[in-house]
C-alpha cells in the first residue's frame, strides 16, 4: 500500500511540474514548481520505500532528538538512579518501583523491576543487551530514512534539471518561456542540494548524536543496576557521570550518596 501511495504521489508531482514548470512566472530565487517538485518528490520516493509505521517512528525520533539535551538527561538519570538505589537499600520496593516506572530512560524503566524482583546480574545484563539492541535498531532505522531523503533530494534535483532542459529545448523559439524553463533547470539542482546538505543530513546527524548518548546512558544504567543488585556502592558509576560532564554534587547529593553507600568516597 505504501508503495502505491508513494508512486501515485510522485506521478502527480511530476505531472504538475511538467504542466506548470514553464507556465509559472520566474521571480528570482523562488520558483514554485521547483519548490513543489523538491518538496514532495523525495518524500513520495521515501514513502514508496518505507512502511508508514517506519516513517512515523522516524518522525518521532527526529522530534525526540531535537528536544533532547545530553546534560539535562544525564542529570535527571543520575538523580533517578540515586533515588532508586536509596529506596532499594532501605527495603522500600513499592517506592523503588514507582521511581523506576517514572524514570526518563527506557532502559531504567525496563530493568528497574528486575532488580526489585532480585533477578541475577546475568539476567539483568542479558535483558539490558536486548533492550539496547532494540533501541539502537529503532534509531538506526530513523537515521536510514533521513539518509534516504538526503540521497534522493539531489537526484530529484537532477530530474527537475532534465525536465527544465527538455522544456527549454521545446520552447526554444518562444523567448518568453526561456526564463521559467531555465529556472526549473537550475533551481531544482539548487533546492535539491540545499535540502540534502542543510536539512536531511543535519537531522540524521542529530539522531546519530542522540543515539550515541542513549547508548552511553544505557550502559551506565546497566552498570549501576548491577551494583545495586549486588549491594555495592555506586562509586565507579558516579565517577563515570563526572567524566561525562554531569556533576552529582548538587543540593541533594550528600543524602543520596549516604543512601547509596558512596558517602566519604573520593
Amino acid at each position: 500500500m505504501h508503495f502505491i501511495v508513494g508512486m501515485l504521489g510522485l506521478g502527480l508531482t511530476l505531472a504538475y511540474t511538467l504542466t506548470q514548470g514553464h507556465a509559472s512566472g520566474f521571480g528570482g530565487i523562488i520558483h514554485v514548481p521547483s519548490l513543489i517538485l523538491l518538496g514532495f518528490a523525495p518524500l513520495c520516493m521515501t514513502v514508496a520505500s518505507y512502511k508508514f509505521s517506519e516513517l512515523g517512528g522516524a518522525a518521532r525520533a527526529v522530534v525526540r532528538a531535537l528536544r533532547f539535551s545530553a546534560s539535562r538527561s544525564r542529570a535527571q538519570l543520575y538523580e533517578a538512579l540515586t533515588q532508586f538505589a536509596a529506596e532499594v537499600r532501605q527495603r522500600r520496593p513499592a517506592r523503588a518501583l514507582e521511581i523506576a516506572n517514572q524514570a526518563p530512560h527506557d532502559v531504567l524503566r525496563q530493568l528497574g523491576p528486575l532488580v526489585i524482583r532480585q533477578y541475577s546480574t546475568t539476567d539483568i545484563e542479558s535483558t539490558a543487551s536486548t533492550s539496547l539492541f532494540c533501541m539502537v535498531s529503532g534509531m538506526k532505522r530513523a537515521e536510514d530514512v533521513l539518509g534516504t531523503l538526503s540521497r534522493v533530494a539531489p537526484a530529484t534535483g537532477l530530474v527537475g534539471t532534465v525536465l527544465g532542459l527538455i522544456s527549454l529545448l521545446k520552447d526554444l523559439s518562444r523567448f518568453e518561456q526561456l526564463g521559467p524553463s531555465m529556472a526549473l533547470a537550475l533551481l531544482c539542482t539548487l533546492y535539491g542540494l540545499l535540502l540534502a546538505n542543510a536539512v536531511y543530513q543535519p537531522l540524521a546527524r542529530v539522531i546519530h548524536s542522540h543515539m550515541t548518548v542513549a547508548v552511553e546512558e544505557a550502559r551506565l544504567i546497566t552498570r549501576a543496576l548491577v551494583l545495586i543488585r549486588e549491594d555495592k556502592p555506586l562509586a565507579d558509576v558516579r565517577k563515570l557521570f563526572e567524566l561525562s560532564g554531569t556533576s552529582p554534587h548538587g543540593a541533594g547529593a550528600p543524602a543520596a550518596e549516604i543512601a547509596t553507600g558512596t558517602a566519604g568516597e573520593p
